[in-house]
């Protein structure tokens, strides 16, 4: 205690130096409106900055908190996305179903089923899709299935509740088709390479088309109905024969994202293969 009051007798002179300038600076900014505004101001500068830095301290460490927050909100917006697109989805898959059928005659005798594929190959020769439709379904082989953009293939093998499908990208895949606006049939192969191309073989020379005409299904077998888009003329070469055309095909589909389905089956389809038969047993 001693020391103390020495240190204060020692240094009474900075005290009351101190002391005296602090009832100065009082005085001053008490009876003079310029340098109480200023003092005013510079008190205020001081608290905001204070204040401002206080709020970031607050900030950072409410910071996970609002992430979690953040995070939920976000997991909540991905399952309404899911859910609103599995619902455009089906409203897709229902209009252009309710499309198919109300632009053809019933008396054509087909009928149609919507699918999705849960399966499908690209990088083989012989490529196979699954689809999530089966006998219990109404699903047999050799329906025809297309998509929204074109035809996709044909029912190969049913089990109950799935269905195999011979993609157009088989080499075993035969399927019926014509060049739009002409009289001119053939088949449409795949040679196995790219999957956006394949091949309209045997073409009649005489045929009359262009580079860019469409092809679409014949309508001469009771898989399809007839006009169904399959693909544009991109190119055309002589067969090796030399008796017709071979032309290369850009598919409409592209089979790396189709994932939608319709099942396109014929009432008349059993009593058409009996009486096709019967000429080849005669």
């Amino acid at each position: 205690m001693q020391t103390i009051l020495n240190f204060l007798i020692k240094h009474n002179h900075w005290f009351l130096f101190t002391l005296l300038e602090g009832i100065s600076f009082v005085l001053i900014v008490s009876f003079n409106n310029y340098q109480s505004a200023v003092m005013f101001t510079s008190a205020n500068n001081v608290a905001g900055n204070i204040y401002s830095a206080i709020t970031d301290v607050d900030s950072y460490f409410s910071l996970k908190s609002e992430n979690e927050i953040l995070t939920e909100h976000n997991r909540t917006l991905l399952e309404e996305l899911e859910q609103t697109r599995n619902e455009l989805n089906t409203l897709k898959d229902n209009n252009l179903l309710a499309v198919h059928e109300f632009t053809r005659n019933k008396a054509d005798g087909f009928y149609y089923k919507s699918a999705r594929i849960v399966n499908n190959s690209l990088n083989k020769t012989d490529n196979y899709i699954t689809i999530d439709k089966g006998i219990n379904d109404g699903v047999h082989e050799e329906m025809g299935v297309f998509s929204e953009k074109g035809v996709v293939g044909i029912i190969y093998q049913s089990s109950a509740n799935y269905s195999i499908v011979l993609p157009l990208l088989n080499g075993k895949s035969k399927v019926n088709c014509r060049v739009k606006g002409s009289n001119s049939f053939c088949a449409l192969q795949w040679d196995g390479n790219d999957t956006r191309y394949s091949y309209l073989v045997d073409l009649p020379r005489y045929a009359a088309f262009e580079m860019g005409d469409t092809v679409v299904t014949s309508g001469f077998s009771s898989i399809f109905p007839a006009d169904i888009p399959v693909g544009r003329i991109q190119n055309l070469e002589e067969s090796e024969d030399g008796l017709f055309y071979r032309a290369k095909v850009e598919l409409f589909v592209d089979f790396s994202a189709v994932s939608n389905v319709f099942i396109v089956g014929s009432n008349g389809k059993n009593e058409q293969d009996e009486l096709e038969k019967s000429l080849e047993e005669k």
